[in-house]
Formats: C-alpha cells, structure tokens, sequence
C-alpha cells in the first residue's frame, strides 16, 4: 500500500522543519493559503510582512493575566532543573500484554518531539529560558524552544527506564509556555485579531495544544495560578461556543470539539461540559456539518481524502470522551470508507475513485495525516471497522515496544538543534527563546504531538483484538475479499455492491457547490464532480478498470482546467455547444436518487437539471436538460442506461457520455505489460481490436484487460465509440486513466440540436 511510502514522508517531514528559535511560526496547514491572516470578514488573505512584536511584557490587563504573571515572576532558574542526569534505561520488561499494547501504540509515531536535530530541546533548554526576565525583554515577549503538548507526554509516560517520568522542573518548563501561549493569545484576539486566530477553525489548534497538557503537568502548580489559567482556558472556550464552526475546512473546524473537551475536562464544570458536548453532538449528528452516509460536509459537498485530517481528530475525541455519537460518527466513516476503497490484484495496494472529491484528486485512504500505521490502529481501539487496516502483532513486536519507545525518546534528546548558517550543532547554552507570535499550527508537527492510543488507550483493547485474530474473524479483511456477497445504501450518497464475479461503487450523491457569495476563501476548479455516476467496477482478477478520478486543487491552482474536459475520468454525459461553452450532467450538485435494492441486487436511479451556469461560466446553457440515469446490480452485471432530454434551445457540437478507464499506476508504464489496461473495440460479432482514438462506427462492445483478466462493456445497439487522450494525475496519485467516448449525436462530427440522447449498455466480468 502507500502507507509505507507515507511512512517515509512522515519522517522525512520531521527532519526537514527548520525549526528557528529566534521566533519561528508555526506552519500553516497544506491547505491554507502560506502564513495566513485574517482580513476584516474574516476570509483568508495573502500575509503582509509581519509586524513588529505589540508587546514587550506580559500583559496583565485581566484579573487571571495578573495572577498569571505574578506566579511566573515568583519562579526561579532553580525550579525549572530537572536534574535528570541518567538516559532511558530500555531494559525494564513488560509482561502485562495490554501495557504491551498500549505501548506498541506509543512506537507508530515518532512524536511527540522533545528534541531531536531539527525539533525543539525541551529538555536540554537552559533553565533560565523560563525565567521571566528571559520571556519579557526589549524584543518582544519571547516564547522558550518547547512544545509543551509533547512535553506533557514525556512526563506522564509511565515506564519504569523513564527517568523524567513526573518530573517537577519540566511540569514547570510545560506550565510556564502554557501560560505564555495564553495569555498573548488572549490578548491578541481583543486587541489585534487581525493578525491571526480570530475565527474557530484557526484558533482551535493553539487552544487543544492549550488546554490537553493541563491535568498532567498542574499539580505542582499553586491553586491560585492554576485557577487563573482555568479562567483564560474558559475565555478560550467561550469564544468557540459563541463563533461556531467557519465551515470552510471541516479538518480544522473538528480540532475545536477536542478542545472543548479538554477545556470540559480541566474546569470540571457540569455547564461548561454540557454546552461542549452539546457543541460536539451538532457538528457530528446534524447534516450540515456530518453526511449520514459517514463523511463530514466540505463546502455542501464531499472530500474523503482531505477528511483524512478530520479522521484523525474524530478518533482522538472517540477515545477520551466515550460520547456514543462520536463513536457512532468513527463507525460510519470508517465503513463508508472500507467501501469505496478497492483491493488490487497485487495484493499490496488499494485504487478507488475520487472524482466526486473537492480538492484531493487521490481516493480515500491516500489521505494526509495517516502518520503511518497510527491513525488507523487507534481507530481500530473505537470501531472493528476499522479493523482491517491494522498490521498482525506478533509476541516479539509487543514485547520490545516499550523499549522502542524509550529508545525515540532518548534519540531525540541525544541532539541539540542543527545550525542552521554552519556544520554543527547548537551548544546547550546558546539555546535561546524565540518571540511569540500566532500560527495557525501551534507547533510544525501539530496535531501528532499528542499520541492520543497511548494516552487514551481503552481497557481490554488487546484482549478484543487478539479475540478477532484467534477467530480470523471477516474484519481483519477488506469488505471485497470477505466471503460473502452485499448490496449496501450509505444514505442514498454511495452503493456499493460484491457479487461472485465483480463489485461496484455507484456515487449518488451531493457535491459541493461553488458559492461566491460565502464567506470564505474560494478555490480555483470544481468542487467535485457527480451527477450519479458508475464510479468504479472492480475484479479480483482485474483490479478497479472503470475507475472516475479528477485532478484535485490547492488553494491557488486546479489540475481539473476545463479546456481539458474531454479528458476528465469521469461516468457523464459532457459536451460543447457551438459557441464553445461546456457543460456536463458531473455539476449536478444533487442529484435526486431513488432506490429499489433487494439482498442480491436491485435499481438505483438518478435524475436532475444540468445546471445553466458552471465551471466559471455564465450561461452555458438556454436552454432545459433533463439527466437520469438508471443502474441495474444484477448477479453477473450492472446495466447502465443514460437518458438526456432538451428543450431545444441549444445547438451542441459535441456530446459524449464518457467511461473512464483506468489505464496504469504510475506517469510511466510499468514493465510488466500486464499491470497497464489494454482497450478493444469489437464491431458487430467480428474479432477484437484495438481501440482507437478516431471514431469507430457500429461498436457493439468494449473490452478491458488487465492482470490476466478483463471487463466487457457491451451496447444494447451498435455505437459510435473513440478514445480520448491519456490523463494522468499531476496532483497526488499518478494514477493514469483514458476515456471511452460515446457519440450521443451521432451525425458525423456535424453539430446538432439534440432532443432526446440515450446510451444503454452492460458492463460484467469477461468468463473465461
């Protein structure tokens, strides 16, 4: 699979951030526009240079800031030594098999960083970072070189080779960035929220990495100081109650339900963990923010890649609030995507369909934040959805875990920071703090500091999976390779069906809608593309041949350029009028779905209005298109039939339904002839050819072959059928697709006012 490559990315990720000292913001995230800042409404905008720091003190404009900057003023050099002198001793066995467990948990990520080359020297810092003559100065408020989030993990790691493990000096060190983030925070957002953080989806990060360190480094802290920081976690909390979700990127606007319950869990206040719970129920349970169908809504519409990111905070909040509608929410989304998520024939890998995403142009599981195999295995503690995605333990693995981890945390701590204007490494005593300012992230690596299986490791997790494993029970397998046969709904938004000789995905549902009168930042292509489409069909012996894809987009650039709309691996009904204006039933924002399913099959149907404006035009069309689309899961097959219906007001020069075809993995092909798809052409009952990229009159049926096995495409009447060009994705995959063209007007190229346009055909596996 690609998990091991975005193992490697992962770590190569570590050890590419140049983490300055002297004042280093954190990262923006991949899909905000670089170092954003808030403009007046509140919608992104390209950053200014940044400005000279506000302060030069710690403000103490409230009554907690004061009693805040008072307890810091108290503390000297002496009280932030820990006095560590041994390493990690990484010899101490664990025979318990669920602290094993839990441990191996704690070895599927780096993180948390406390030092290394390029992180932050939590522990090797000099204690006077944190005195406050070292945080106020001339410069600016100054923050010390730490996350405290990932600190607070090193203390509260409970192994017996551990020698920090409650250590009173790095509470403090934690305790007193903590309260630095806080307070400027604070203070920023009443008297200059234009410089960042001013909206939930931004400030959540910062306010998590706030509030989770809070129970396990406080109990060395007086109850005055630690009330004073409650009050400002609350003010915090208080403005995400009171803002709600931007609803611009739902990866960002979920960090704000884990927030809140760690706010919830540090004041212990029943009113405050209501209203937060109550925040948290709405955003998974109400249709605005999460589909029923097990996926949360990206601009109206749908991104199962991108939600990748949002994926991981779900987990995180399933596991340390037990809230049985998030654990439901963790449930759905894993098995919607276990279904739209095919198994290829190598065994290795997985290819499914993504043309119905809004930026991510790879499918479901090539996802951002998956940190190698550790999203996953902690989704596996919530739901045995997610079962399959996990990695058989052995007794050597569990065994050594432990030890591992304590070899990650020496590792790290062995290496000061690397120069960064010379060969070497900083001397511990000319590590120095760096001015506070706002980013989005509070720390480069955010969210994975915390490593929420171990910290919220369930009771008896071991014991449940080792339990799947001695029965080999079905969810160890991905739902295509279990030995049985389905036809299942998600909520009208996907089908999916397995049946003895293939399995298919329909996408029915919503995508999302281009909107310029939000509030927030647009993107540059479409966002999504639908309609109600035979997203991917799939054989063991073939892998996923009809496959719909699209290019993707960040926040500036789109891979789905619409002068190259015959090219798009999508299942729709395109064209051009003979003014040059495009249009295609795939921007059919929502289709209307009826379904008749039965335990071995059944009908769905799709209809709708194409819509007159798309793709950044104004009137693609004058006249009414009338789209519906009927798909038959048969034992042997699925009947597509596509019918378009006009009111006569538009002269087209082209009309096509389209079949994408997935050609190879890969921009380059393989060696291995076998691993690319050929496409044929039969006419009438004659031999097989191959297919062509000129029109080719009286096609009656359309062959597919790939690892030994093929797909037949086969017309109800003889067509008129090409191929399109090649399309790879530049974007993430490198997947490489083609298009099977069908003619709709059927007049020799010669353009045409079309009433009524119908295709009808029967895709099935070929028998030997």
């Amino acid at each position: 699979m690609l998990r091991s490559r975005l193992v490697g990315w992962l770590l190569l990720g570590i050890f590419v951030q140049a983490v300055e000292l002297r004042a280093a913001a954190p990262a923006a995230p991949a899909s905000a526009k670089p170092v954003p800042t808030a403009t007046a409404t509140g919608t992104a905008a390209s950053a200014a240079p940044t400005p000279p720091p506000r302060l030069n003190a710690l403000p103490v404009e409230h009554a907690y800031q004061k009693t805040l900057r008072s307890y810091l003023a108290s503390l000297k050099e002496k009280d932030f030594d820990h006095g560590v002198t041994t390493k990690f001793e990484n010899t101490h066995a664990v025979s318990d098999p669920e602290e094993q467990y839990r441990f191996y948990l704690s070895t599927l990520t780096l993180h948390p960083l406390v030092g290394t080359k390029r992180g932050v020297p939590a522990v090797n810092t000099p204690n006077k970072n944190f005195t406050l003559a070292m945080l106020e100065t001339p410069e600016g408020v100054k923050r010390p070189p730490i996350y405290h989030d990932a600190l607070a993990q090193l203390i509260h790691w409970k192994y017996d080779g551990n020698p920090y493990y409650g250590n009173k000096g790095l509470k403090l060190r934690a305790f007193v960035s903590m309260v630095v983030g806080l307070v400027m925070l604070d203070e920023q957002l009443e008297h200059a929220p234009e410089l960042g953080g001013s909206r939930t989806d931004w400030l959540a990060p910062s306010v998590l990495a706030l509030a989770f360190p809070y129970k396990y480094v406080t109990d060395v802290v007086p109850e005055p100081a630690r009330k004073a920081y409650r009050d400002g976690l609350e003010k915090m909390g208080r403005r995400i109650l009171d803002w709600g979700p931007k609803q611009e990127e739902p990866n960002l606007d979920v960090v704000a339900t884990v927030a809140l319950w760690y706010i919830s869990d540090a004041l212990n206040d029943p009113k405050f963990t209501a209203e937060a719970e109550a925040y948290a129920k709405r955003f998974f349970t109400d249709p605005q923010y999460f589909h029923p169908a097990g996926y949360f809504v990206d601009r109206g519409g749908i991104d199962l890649g991108f939600s990748g990111q949002t994926n991981y905070f779900s987990t995180w909040l399933a596991l340390v609030s037990k809230w049985t509608f998030v654990i439901e929410a963790v449930e759905k989304i894993h098995r919607l995507r276990a279904h739209v998520t095919l198994p290829q024939p190598d065994g290795k890998t997985t290819l499914g369909p993504s043309h119905y995403h809004n930026r991510f142009s790879a499918d479901a599981w090539r996802d951002q934040w998956e940190w190698g195999a550790f999203r996953d295995t902690a989704a596996a503690l919530v739901t045995d959805e997610a079962a399959y995605l996990t990695s058989p333990l052995t007794t050597t693995i569990l065994a050594g875990a432990a030890q591992k981890r304590a070899g990650f945390w020496q590792f790290q701590i062995n290496e000061n920071p690397k120069l960064r204007t010379a060969p070497g490494y900083l001397k511990t005593e000319d590590i120095a703090n760096g001015v506070w300012k706002f980013g989005i992230w509070p720390s480069y690596n955010f969210p994975a500091q915390v490593n929420y299986g171990y910290v919220a490791y369930p009771a008896r997790a071991y014991a449940h999976r080792k339990a799947l494993e001695d029965a080999n029970s079905p969810l160890l397998k991905s739902p295509f390779l279990r030995d049985e046969n389905f036809v299942r709904e998600f909520d009208k938004a996907f089908f999916a069906t397995k049946q003895p000789s293939y399995a298919a995905i329909l996408h029915t549902g919503p995508i999302g809608k281009f909107d310029q009168e939000s509030s927030f930042a647009l993107l540059p292509g479409p966002y999504g593309l639908g309609g109600g489409q035979l997203s991917a069909f799939w054989t063991p012996q073939t892998g996923s041949l009809i496959l719909g894809r699209r290019g993707g987009m960040s926040w500036d650039k789109t891979f789905d350029l619409i002068e190259e709309w015959r090219l798009w691996p999508i299942h729709a009904v395109s064209g051009t009028r003979v003014d040059g204006k495009i249009f295609t039933t795939a921007r059919i924002t929502q289709p209307e779905v009826t379904a008749d399913l039965k335990a071995d099959g059944g009908t769905v149907r799709v209809n709708g209005i194409v819509p007159r404006n798309m793709l950044g035009q104004t009137k693609a069309l004058d006249g009414r298109l009338e789209y519906a689309r009927t798909f038959t899961l048969a034992k042997d097959c699925v009947h597509v039939e596509t019918t378009l219906k006009t009111t006569g007001q538009d002269n087209f020069s082209d009309l096509y339904e389209t079949l994408p075809v997935l050609l190879r993995e890969g921009a380059v092909p393989p060696k291995a002839a076998d691993t690319s798809t050929t496409i044929e052409f039969r006419s009438g009952k004659g031999a097989w050819a191959t297919a062509s990229p000129e029109w080719t009159d009286g096609v009656t049926a359309v062959r597919l072959a790939r690892f030994g096995g093929a797909v037949l495409v086969e017309f109800e009447r003889p067509r008129r059928v090409k191929l399109g060009d090649e399309w790879s994705d530049k974007f993430l995959s490198r997947v490489v697709c083609r298009n099977v063209l069908i003619d709709l007007i059927e007049q020799n190229d010669k353009p045409a006012v079309v009433l009524e346009a119908t295709a009808a055909y029967t895709v099935r596996a070929e028998k030997k």
